[in-house]
């Protein structure tokens, strides 16, 4: 429980030197590392509370409640995917094949988010359909950024897990 209130501060506090950035942060990744490393259901919560602590307390203003609960579900099933993708992820080497295996996570992960946050700004706003295309065009810098983030920082999550459980 420690290692995930801790996961979930970090989603925060990573969150804030980014925010100049259009669309890049480690939130996603760090959720699936949570997965990883705590399982599942604790990869999910750690994904809900810290998508809510950077929607919260955003220093560019708190999202609307709706738009809230769809960032913090898709942030929750980026733990949820960590968790089902632990026994992967702690047992594959490290080499081509599992960088792009890591880079699909970072593409699942942002598509599940921009596809749940994208519905659901269209459905407040509108028109739906041309709502939706604006959104979903916006979403390529977070799908991009997060196969490379995926890809850059997956090494680095073998080291944590292995580290904290003494496997490498």
């Amino acid at each position: 429980m420690a290692l995930s209130a801790m996961l979930a501060a970090l989603c925060y506090v990573t969150m804030l030197p980014l925010v100049g950035f259009y669309n890049v942060f480690l939130t996603l990744f760090i959720c699936f590392a949570a997965g990883v490393l705590v399982g599942p259901g604790w990869g999910f919560l750690t994904g809900v509370l810290g998508m809510f602590l950077c929607s919260y307390f955003n220093p560019l203003g708190a999202a609307l409640p709706p738009i809230m609960l769809a960032q913090m579900l898709g942030a929750g099933i980026s733990g949820l995917l960590g968790g089902l993708a632990r026994r992967w992820a702690v047992s594959s080497r490290v080499n081509a094949v599992s960088l792009v295996a890591a880079g699909a996570f970072g593409l699942l992960t942002a598509l599940i988010y921009h596809l749940l946050v994208d519905i659901t700004d269209a459905w407040l706003w509108g028109p739906f359909w041309v709502r939706l295309q604006v959104g979903l065009a916006s979403s390529l810098v977070t799908i991009i950024s997060n196969i490379v983030i995926f890809i850059i920082l997956f090494p680095v999550l073998k080291v944590v897990n292995g580290v904290l459980y003494g496997r490498r």
